[in-house]
């Protein structure tokens, strides 16, 4: 089934050199990668297009793991990332706590960090559920303003690509002025060969002139094959902001996510470390990246504390009404530090009275 899903040829792609012999005496045909196939695009008709490929290739590489133990059904797996290190986030149940929902008892974790400590990277926790609202907020925002904010649309695409386009305008100045240069260097060529054949000109000047000419169309034919690759790249970007908001547009209102949405708008989620700020909240910063547009804009969230999730309850000495840090507690914070000093206060009382009936009992004395 992998081989079947991996070959180019599902997509009307035909493919060569898949194995090739070291010499021609040699039986041996060893398999080569497939970075190193030679691939002919569209010489048929595909069953599946190249974007449906392409998606395919990605899902496969990202090497996704099923649902955990505990059911959590991790829809980001394979998309997010450490931003510092750039391993995957791996979802960890932490068992201590006791959540009426399994999201609220997953947080996500570097891996790079849960397998080598400190010395490769930081933890860069982050609360499933804060992930999985920033996301879905993020999208809803998008949505609306896709559908209903032309202005701010706009406003989007022009920063996305205003650096694009200016930039595009000079290649494409550049690649009139290249061009221009080329034709101007056929028709010397051609006077050249001219002069040469009326013997205008020596064997060495010809030569010298024709070894210069050639020079210069090597040199121009590999700039102007770099300009038409940078200017296709913008032109692929501008028509990808407008294929992205044609997406987008049909997740207007969308109120749970699963894999299926991850996978058809974001490319990759980057998490950054949480960090503390003078007025003593914490922050973290998450960067999402769209299909067709990139980055956009970074999302700062406040993480969750990890009591907050838990519902109210009174406490069962002073009846007081309190938010538990687990399922586990029945006091108050009062009254849970009052209860800890009698029991201490017990339990030094128990060892004194059982240090003192042991020396009562000790041989010694009774002897004395």
């Amino acid at each position: 089934m992998r081989s079947i899903l991996r070959s180019p040829i599902y997509a009307g792609n035909l493919v060569g050199y898949k194995r090739i012999a070291a010499n021609m005496k040699s039986k041996k045909r060893p398999s080569k990668l497939p970075e190193e196939w030679e691939v002919i695009p569209n010489t048929h008709e595909g069953i599946v297009t190249q974007e449906e490929f392409d998606i395919v290739q990605q899902l496969i590489t990202s090497r996704r793991l099923p649902q955990n133990k505990g059911g959590f059904v991790n829809i980001f797996a394979g998309v997010i990332k450490c931003v510092d290190c750039g391993c995957a986030l791996r979802a960890m149940n932490v068992h201590r706590r006791k959540r009426p929902e399994i999201i609220d008892c997953v947080q996500y974790s570097c891996n790079n960090y849960a397998r080598n400590g400190r010395s490769e990277c930081s933890a860069h926790n982050i609360e499933a559920r804060d992930l999985f609202n920033a996301v879905l907020a993020d999208i809803n925002c998008f949505a609306d303003m896709a559908v209903n904010d032309e202005k701010a649309v706009r406003a989007i695409e022009k920063r996305l690509t205003e650096t694009d386009q200016s930039r595009a305008k000079a290649l494409e100045k550049e690649r009139k002025k290249l061009n221009k240069r080329l034709a101007e260097l056929d028709r010397l060529f051609s006077s050249l060969y001219e002069d040469k054949v009326m013997e205008r000109i020596t064997e060495r000047n010809f030569e010298m002139m024709s070894g210069k000419y050639q020079k210069e169309q090597l040199e121009i034919e590999a700039r102007l094959k770099e300009v038409t690759e940078t200017l296709n790249e913008s032109y692929e970007k501008s028509r990808g902001i407008r294929d992205f908001l044609a997406l987008i547009r049909n997740y207007q209102g969308l109120k749970e996510l699963d894999a299926t949405v991850i996978n058809a708008l974001i490319d990759k989620i980057l998490v950054s470390e949480r960090e503390k700020m003078a007025d003593g909240t914490v922050k973290q910063e998450i960067k999402i990246y769209y299909k067709f547009i990139g980055f956009v804009d970074e999302l700062h969230i406040i993480p969750t504390k990890r009591w907050a999730a838990m519902p109210a309850k009174n406490c069962t000495v002073c009846g007081v009404e309190y938010v538990p840090g687990s399922g586990a507690s029945r006091y108050c914070p009062a009254c849970a530090k009052k209860i800890r000093r009698e029991k201490s206060n017990e339990s030094k009382r128990r060892s004194r009275e059982q240090k003192r009936i042991a020396c009562m009992n000790c041989p010694q004395k009774m002897t004395d």
